[in-house]
């Protein structure tokens, strides 16, 4: 196994494979420990955990991981339309596990089984629209 952690293994990865769509461009796209100065519009790319599944052995490299994806759009210059367009975008993406199983390998310090949406949740924080998706991402270090 790496030295890396699988937690910012799944934020990197997420982060590389939403750059790269067009669709979200003009969006900043960051890691939970990003210390770049943020701007909106933005998406935050959090695995909140690691865990061994419950149905794999343990020891061996496979993570259960909770990602957070909170969208925040800015609420004086973006109609909610908008925001709910970008948010389809990124649920589109998110629901493609080809292409995301493609950047995992890519990156080659981690593989993805599986990705499952947990939920979305919508409100307004502070002058922007806010939107947060909750996945399950089943993940595994290479040996």
């Amino acid at each position: 196994m790496g030295t890396k952690s699988i937690r910012h293994i799944v934020e990197a990865c997420l982060q590389t494979y939403l750059s790269a769509e067009a669709g979200l461009a003009g969006v900043a796209i960051y890691t939970g420990d990003s210390l770049d100065e943020n701007v909106l519009p933005k998406v935050i790319a959090l695995c909140d955990s690691a865990r061994a599944p419950g149905d794999l052995p343990e020891g061996l490299g496979n993570y259960l991981c909770s990602v957070r994806l909170s969208v925040f759009s800015n609420a004086d210059d973006t109609t909610l339309a908008d925001h709910r367009s970008r948010c389809a975008t990124i649920d589109g993406l998110m629901s493609n596990r080809t292409a995301l199983q493609a950047v995992f390998t890519a990156s080659e310090d981690a593989f993805m089984y599986d990705i499952t949406l947990g939920s979305e949740d919508e409100g307004v924080q502070e002058r922007s629209w806010a939107t947060s998706f909750s996945y399950h991402i089943l993940a595994v270090l290479p040996a």
